[in-house]
């Protein structure tokens, strides 16, 4: 059974505020989503995959840039979102404006947890070819093939 959360964002109405403006400026949030994830050739996708998922055949481990990525960026994506969704609803800012914001922080969160992925250790066969330790570090093609898309839902 999945489990889900939902936060609020606690949107304050005024006598003041005209309820039919004020649901059209927020009707856009319903409308879309932002997907993040990597945008890149066949063979970039495989290995995008390989490290997201291991690979038993490889002997590969799974090393998960883009499920750490999205849990880490939650807390800052839901926080942007509380802000902007009041921002919306009081015409300060636009449903298409807040969906790019998420998407951008979203995106920097997943390009960053490549960096800071230290388990499972290299192989040793693997660490006599590389440089460093740092794991994922060598794949900048992929960590900059991360990138966000906004689309209707």
């Amino acid at each position: 059974m999945a489990r889900t959360r939902s936060r609020k964002a606690n949107v304050t109405i005024t006598e003041s505020d005209f309820l039919p403006d004020l649901l059209e400026r927020i009707r856009g949030l319903s409308k879309n989503e932002v997907h993040i994830g990597m945008q890149g050739n066949a063979e970039l996708a495989m290995v995008a995959a390989v490290h997201e998922f291991g690979s038993a055949k490889m002997k590969i481990p799974a090393r998960s840039p883009f499920r750490i990525g999205k849990k880490r960026a939650s807390a800052a994506i839901s926080k942007v979102a509380r802000v902007g969704v009041n921002q919306v609803a009081r015409g300060e800012g636009t449903a298409e404006a807040l969906f790019e914001q998420i998407g951008v922080v979203g995106q920097d969160k997943v390009r960053k947890s490549f960096n800071r992925i230290t388990t499972p250790a290299l192989s040793i066969n693997y660490l006599h070819f590389k440089e460093g330790n740092k794991i994922l570090i060598d794949d900048a093609e992929l960590r900059d093939s991360v990138t966000h898309v906004v689309v209707p839902k």
